[in-house]
């Protein structure tokens, strides 16, 4: 069964095929969600004759990806595919990777080839093939927390096929809008701060305000609702994938 790619993908995967053709590199940078890794896959259909070696960071990630390809084919998925995480190339000696021979590369989150060791393993195979065509899957092209490294710039020669926004994506429909939901849960020791604030201002006029505010803080709390609620009301799926921020508190034994 033929991959059907969304128009943003097709849009992309075009871009990418044809930089491919003229710079034998070419990188996709898509928010998370958005379908990218149905791009390289797409590749892997057209070019049935190339054993395509795909790169990821986890064997979980890969699998996760494979697992939605077959649900959109009806369990189809690409016989001229193999798969390695960065870890497992970091071990391979220079016989092994000679050995994999492929005749074209995916490093999917290839933000992550600027790792200091897995870089290493990368290097090794860019090395080992530098003429067949690489093709790049990330998030995001920077690593921010080291020195704001460009790996778009550093592994495909700044060759960008196609780059969106998670802004842009929400905004035209490809993304939801995520769903906040802010809830205090924790207010009995900064309601007593509070109060103590209250009662050591001098200033009459700035203390009865103050208590005021104080009031309305203390009813809002009363009619709110607690945490059990909160969550049965928002999480709407048992089995559904929701992220939790909490402030970090230290804790003094």
């Amino acid at each position: 069964m033929s991959i059907s790619l969304f128009p943003h993908n097709q849009r992309a995967y075009r871009a990418l095929t044809g930089m491919i053709e003229t710079e034998h590199r070419a990188c996709i940078i898509h928010p998370t969600g958005t379908g990218k890794s149905f791009i390289g896959f797409k590749y892997c259909e057209d070019h049935p004759e190339k054993a395509v070696l795909w790169l990821s960071p986890s064997e979980y990630i890969f699998k996760t990806q494979i697992e939605n390809l077959k649900a959109a084919t009806n369990g189809w998925q690409p016989e001229n595919l193999s798969f390695l995480t960065y870890a497992k190339l970091l071990q391979l000696c220079t016989e092994e990777i000679s050995e994999l021979n492929p005749d074209a590369i995916i490093f999917d989150e290839f933000h992550r080839c600027g790792a200091e060791q897995w870089g290493k393993g990368v290097q090794r195979l860019l090395n080992a093939y530098s003429n067949i065509p690489i093709l790049g899957l990330t998030a995001t092209n920077i690593r921010y927390l080291d020195n704001q490294r460009d790996m778009a710039d550093e592994l495909f020669d700044n060759c960008v096929a196609s780059q969106m926004t998670l802004g842009e994506a929400i905004a035209t429909g490809i993304l939801a809008a995520p769903k906040y939901v802010i809830a205090v849960f924790s207010f009995e020791e900064d309601l007593k701060n509070y109060e103590a604030k209250v009662r050591r201002t001098r200033n009459k006029a700035v203390r009865k305000k103050a208590e005021e505010y104080l009031e309305k803080i203390r009813r809002a709390i009363e009619r709110a609702d607690g945490l059990d609620t909160i969550f049965k009301k928002h999480i709407t799926e048992e089995y559904g994938k929701y992220i939790l921020f909490v402030p970090f508190l230290s804790c003094q034994a």
